[in-house]
């Protein structure tokens, strides 16, 4: 289910972005629908991770946060929150 929230976010922000050109209100939508699905998908690993124990969720988003602009570093956050499950101990 957390990959479908990729295959959603990815075309919108596409799509938002195809569409920001001009001054009229679409335009205006399309920024700010640019806007916002860009934020979310950045940080869409620690989205994911809000089930995790903190200690984890805090990782996560650190790593999302500080190296989540290389991809490099997207990629290491998204494969943390989905396949690396931490248990509280």
């Amino acid at each position: 289910m957390k990959v479908f929230g990729l295959g959603i976010l990815i075309p919108l922000c596409g799509l938002s972005y195809l569409g920001r050109g001009g001054c009229n209100e679409v335009a205006l939508f399309a920024n700010i629908l640019f806007l916002f699905s860009a934020i979310a998908l950045y940080f869409y690993p620690s989205i994911c991770a809000i089930g995790h124990v903190k200690k984890a969720r805090v990782s996560i988003f650190k790593l999302n946060l500080l190296a989540g602009w290389t991809g490099i570093g997207w990629f290491l956050a998204l494969y943390r929150a989905l396949v690396l499950q931490v248990t509280d101990k």
